[in-house]
């Protein structure tokens, strides 16, 4: 494991950081003036940049600086900021936030730009979150883009390693991909490639290594699940991840792919020569977040990246529609009247100017409701466009003439009544120079707001994964005690086991009480860091346990969200062993006494022949024995097989008893039958650790009684096999 690793194992205990809440008071607001024209302020050394579609008038920024918390324990501490926008929570377009960040925190030897991250705080739940944010260390600025106010917090880590385990980072990290990269992904999910699901996860896997810089690489057992290679999943791991059909590290490989062509298509619409091909890929690649892809996404929406996918679509289509209508108009004294009404009159009747700010709120909300028809879409925006364009024809001769006489350098008093053709030429002239003035930065702003969202998704999707790896486990162990009884291993040491040269293995290591439940917590995170340790390893009270053997161990199954672990019980209950065993194997181990062999080979004193089977040769030889075993008491059973010799005969006899802490099944005493005594007992064993069969291993003597081969014993070993229900 690699330095970075190591920096971490502290998490072992811990590992599902909850921040608490903002504390109070801080210094006092500073406020400054913000208006359509005046769109980024400083305030208390933070600068806001709301961009040209949040205000409608002027509103106060305010900026207040709360008081810090210090997390000195766990080496890092929170800058608190509360921002305020007059009384404007959520922005409908992202902002841009700059905090200067403090260099100072950070421990000699370490990164400052790799030590601070952002956050803010979740008004209902008072839980601190991953924000969009990226590090200017240029400038030495925290840039966070959101779209609603709130607490923000520049958070520092004294050790940079730390800082993944605490803040999430999309757009500077390693599932950033480069645009061959995009391409290549992009072209095989349109293709609809069977291989690209494996190849995503390798790539998110190694992406992840940087990205979350918690082991040495996360290949390891996990990760073998999640391309599929279930020969190479350790039964002591459950793979299994709840509440989804794919896996964390599939669903975020099609994420980054999705928001990263998002991010290719963006630039190629500057100009680029693969421009056709780019637009191609995002209507084929959208088709699939919104049929298969949407399967995957349970705990991230696909709404997101469907809007985006199509948005980019429909916003091409639109400035490729709109270039080539957009005209220069010469405005006479009517057009200028008509113009003005469109775009500033204020009325002392119910007129509302459709500002920039409402036509991207128009595109956008097009855009959510025809994200995979850009036809469609630009139909829908073109009849909002004219209906706005012709509410000036429903004015009455006095609202028009009140209009006229507002508009400076017009001397027209009297609207004239229009044709037809004299309304659409002006609505036609109007539309154009909206499409020509007004929509080009409305459409570069929704398309930004879209891409925005869909990193949100990427963000929500990286946090999904990073949330299962910090999932807590609760791990209860407990040893079955009879009522009245004792702990059998009270004092004892015990200790997880394997762990890796780094784990802190006081940590891993308790005495076990005299109650015999022990119940504590980690997280899988904390298992991964330690080395996966999926045994208990069990050591006498005055043992080394460092040099010592243990005196036994107990495994276990790691899985989400809990573990639970019986001590004591090593071996199968009574009513798990008991079932039918048919494909069990009885072998000759031994035939004697050799007097009594060799008199039977000679044949009696009275002359009569020797026996003409060669008992010797007998020996090691195997055959079918199939057989029951039924329970018939808390701890007795009876054993039932048909005779391979005498046909229809059943040997059946007299219950045999269990001993649970040892796993030995035996007659208390033979079976005596007319014609023989038989013995017999089981040595009962799970398969594997597992516990997926019963594995009896069984001893069987039979010595011949009242007849003439009387004093002959035959010893054989039953070995059979019942998987568990």
């Amino acid at each position: 494991m690699n330095k970075k690793s190591s920096k971490v194992i502290s998490l072992l205990l811990v590992l599902s950081l909850l921040l608490s809440a903002c504390g109070g008071g801080g210094g006092s607001a500073k406020t400054t003036t913000l208006s359509p024209e005046n769109t980024s302020g400083v305030s208390n050394g933070v600068t806001v940049d709301v961009g040209d579609f949040v205000l409608d008038g002027d509103a106060e920024l305010s900026v207040a600086k709360g008081q810090t918390e210090d997390h000195a324990d766990e080496g890092y501490k929170i800058d608190v900021y509360d921002i305020k926008l007059g009384d404007m929570h959520e922005l409908g377009d992202y902002i841009t936030i700059r905090i200067p960040y403090d260099t100072s925190y950070c421990k000699e030897g370490q990164d400052p730009a790799k030590c601070v991250g952002a956050k803010y705080k979740n008004d209902e739940t008072g839980e601190w979150e991953d924000v969009l944010f990226e590090v200017d260390a240029e400038k030495q600025e925290l840039v966070i883009y959101t779209d609603h106010l709130s607490y923000y917090g520049a958070l520092y880590v004294e050790d940079e390693g730390r800082r993944n385990a605490l803040v999430t980072e999309v757009l500077n990290s390693p599932l950033t991909m480069d645009k061959a990269t995009t391409l290549d992904f992009a072209r095989r999910i349109a293709a609809d490639d069977a291989s690209v699901k494996k190849d995503l996860n390798a790539y998110v896997d190694e992406a992840s290594d940087m990205f979350f810089d918690w082991a040495d690489r996360l290949d390891n057992a996990i990760n073998m699940a999640t391309v599929g290679d279930s020969e190479a999943i350790p039964k002591w791991l459950d793979t299994s991840i709840p509440d989804t059909n794919q896996t964390l590290f599939s669903m975020l490989g099609y994420i980054s792919t999705a928001t990263n062509l998002l991010r290719v298509a963006r630039d190629e619409m500057k100009g680029g020569a693969d421009k056709a091909a780019v637009l191609n890929l995002i209507r084929d690649v959208g088709s699939k977040v919104t049929t298969y892809w949407a399967d995957a996404f349970t705990t991230v929406g696909s709404g997101a990246l469907s809007v985006g996918m199509g948005g980019v679509l429909v916003i091409d289509k639109m400035l490729t529609a709109f270039a080539e209508e957009a005209q220069a108009t010469k405005m006479e004294d009517i057009a200028y009247v008509f113009h003005h009404y469109n775009e500033g009159f204020s009325a002392t009747w119910a007129h509302k100017v459709m500002k920039p700010k409402d036509w991207r709120e128009k595109v956008i909300q097009v855009l959510e409701k025809h994200p995979d028809n850009p036809e469609v879409a630009v139909s829908a925006l073109e009849a909002g466009f004219r209906k706005y364009a012709s509410e000036f024809f429903d004015l009455s001769p006095e609202q028009m003439a009140e209009v006229a006489s507002d508009v400076p350098n017009v001397t027209v008093k009297r609207i004239p009544n229009f044709t037809e053709a004299e309304k659409e030429q002006l609505i036609d002239q109007y539309v154009a120079h909206l499409k020509d003035a007004t929509m080009p930065a409305v459409l570069t702003s929704a398309e930004n707001y879209m891409i925005r969202k869909a990193e949100e998704a990427q963000l929500e999707a990286v946090n999904a994964i990073k949330d299962y790896y910090n999932s807590k486990i609760s791990i209860s162990m407990q040893e079955p005690i009879p009522e009245g009884g004792t702990s059998a291993f009270k004092d004892y040491k015990f200790r997880f086991a394997p762990l890796n040269e780094t784990a802190p293995k006081s940590n891993w290591t308790g005495k076990w009480p005299e109650s015999g439940s022990v119940k504590t917590s980690a997280t899988l995170i904390g298992f991964m860091t330690a080395g996966y340790p999926h045994t208990v390893e069990f050591f006498k009270p005055d043992a080394d346990m460092d040099n010592d053997k243990p005196e036994f161990t107990v495994p276990f199954v790691i899985s989400v969200p809990s573990i639970t672990i019986t001590v004591g019980q090593l071996y199968p209950t009574l009513e798990e062993i008991c079932g039918a065993y048919s494909d069990a194997v009885i072998t000759i181990l031994d035939i004697g006494p050799p007097e009594v062999v060799q008199a039977l080979k000679q044949g009696g004193e009275d002359g009569e022949e020797g026996c003409d089977i060669d008992l010797e040769a007998l020996i090691g030889q195997s055959q079918g024995l199939p057989f029951t075993l039924t329970q018939t008491g808390a701890n007795t059973a009876i054993f039932e097989s048909a005779d391979m010799e005498e046909e229809g005969e059943v040997i059946s006899g007299k219950d045999l008893v269990y001993d649970p802490a040892t796993g030995i099944l035996q007659w208390s005493e033979p079976l005596v039958t007319e014609e023989a005594s038989i013995t017999l007992n089981f040595s009962c064993t799970y398969k594997d650790e597992a516990k997926t069969a019963v594995l009896v291993d069984g001893n069987l003597t039979e010595t011949m009684g009242g007849s003439e081969m009387a004093g002959l014993y035959i010893k054989a070993a039953l070995k059979g096999e019942k998987p568990l229900e």
